[in-house]
C-alpha cells in the first residue's frame, strides 16, 4: 500500500508490515491540529487494505511523541467538535479498535497524548531512552486521549491512579516492571526487534487475529456470557476462512501452517 502526500508522517510497507513513523523530530514528534488528519488517514487505510497484516509506529528522531503540539494546545476550530481533542479520540478510537495487531517501537519521550498512543498498541517494546508519563496533571487538566481508559487496564487501577495524579514519569526499566511495555532493548535494537514481533503477527492468521483482538477489547465492558457468545461468532467466522483450512490441514501434516491473510 502506498500513501502520498503526507508531510508530518512516514508511511512504507516492510512486507506485510506497515511503517507508521511520526516525523517531527525537531519537536520530538509533537501532533499539531493539522498532523491528526493525517494520522486518522493512514490508520484507517492501513485497517482497510488486507495487505497490511500488522502495524508498526514508532518516532522519528530522539522521541516518540511528545503529545499535543503545545504551541496550538487544545485550540479550536469553528466547531466544538473539531477541537485537538475530538479529532484525536477518533484516532485513538480507531487504532484501539483496528482488526490488526499493532506494536509500538518507542524509541525516546512518550508522554501526554504520545503516552496514550503508544497504550493504543497490542504490545509495546521500548528502548533503555524511553520515558513515558501522563503529564497532563502537570499542566491543570486531566488525561484527554484515552490515557484515563487504557492506562489503568494495562497496569492496573491504583498504579493508573498514582501516575495520573502525579503525572510522574516513568523510566523504560520501570515501564517494564509494571507491565507497561512488554520488553526493553538497547536503542540500536528497537527497530529490529519489533518488527521481528510485527512480522511474526503478520506471518499468522490475520483474520483469527482480528476476532481475538476485538474480543479481548470488549471483555473490559461485558459479562462473561457476552464474552462467550462473542468467541462463537468469532469461531463461526474463523472457519469460513482460508487460514483456519489451513492450520487445520498442516495439523494433520504435522508441518508449519502457511497463513495468508485470508
Amino acid at each position: 500500500m502506498e500513501i502520498s502526500g503526507l508531510k508530518s508522517l512516514t508511511w512504507h510497507m516492510d512486507g506485510a508490515v506497515g511503517v507508521l513513523t511520526l516525523n517531527r523530530p525537531e519537536r520530538l514528534n509533537a501532533i499539531a491540529n493539522r498532523d491528526i488528519d493525517e494520522l486518522d488517514r493512514v490508520v484507517m487505510l492501513a485497517g482497510r487494505d488486507p495487505g497490511v497484516r500488522a502495524l508498526l509506529i514508532t518516532g522519528a528522531g530522539r522521541g516518540f511523541c511528545s503529545g499535543a503540539d503545545v504551541k496550538e494546545w487544545h485550540a479550536r476550530a469553528d466547531h466544538e467538535e473539531e477541537s485537538w481533542p475530538a479529532k484525536m479520540h477518533r484516532v485513538i478510537t480507531r487504532l484501539y479498535w483496528l482488526p490488526k495487531p499493532v506494536v509500538a517501537a518507542v524509541n525516546g519521550v512518550a508522554v501526554g497524548a504520545g503516552c496514550d498512543l503508544a497504550l493504543t498498541a497490542d504490545m509495546r517494546f521500548a528502548s533503555t531512552a524511553a520515558r513515558f508519563g501522563e503529564v497532563y496533571a502537570q499542566r491543570g487538566i486531566c488525561p484527554d486521549a484515552g490515557g484515563s481508559y487504557l492506562l489503568p487496564r494495562i497496569v492496573g487501577e491504583a498504579r493508573a491512579a498514582e501516575l495520573i495524579y502525579t503525572g510522574r514519569i516513568v523510566d523504560a526499566a520501570e515501564a517494564l516492571g509494571i507491565g507497561l511495555v512488554t520488553e526493553v532493548v538497547a536503542p540500536e535494537e528497537l527497530l529490529g526487534r519489533a518488527m521481528e514481533q510485527a512480522r511474526t503477527f503478520a506471518a499468522g492468521p490475520t483474520i483469527a487475529i482480528g476476532e481475538a483482538k476485538q474480543n479481548i477489547r470488549r471483555s473490559h465492558s461485558i459479562g462473561i456470557e457476552e464474552a462467550l457468545r462473542g468467541e462463537l461468532r468469532a469461531g463461526r467466522r474463523c472457519a469460513e476462512t482460508e487460514d483456519m483450512t489451513e492450520g487445520l490441514r498442516a495439523a494433520v501434516e504435522k508441518r508449519a501452517p502457511i497463513f495468508r491473510g485470508r
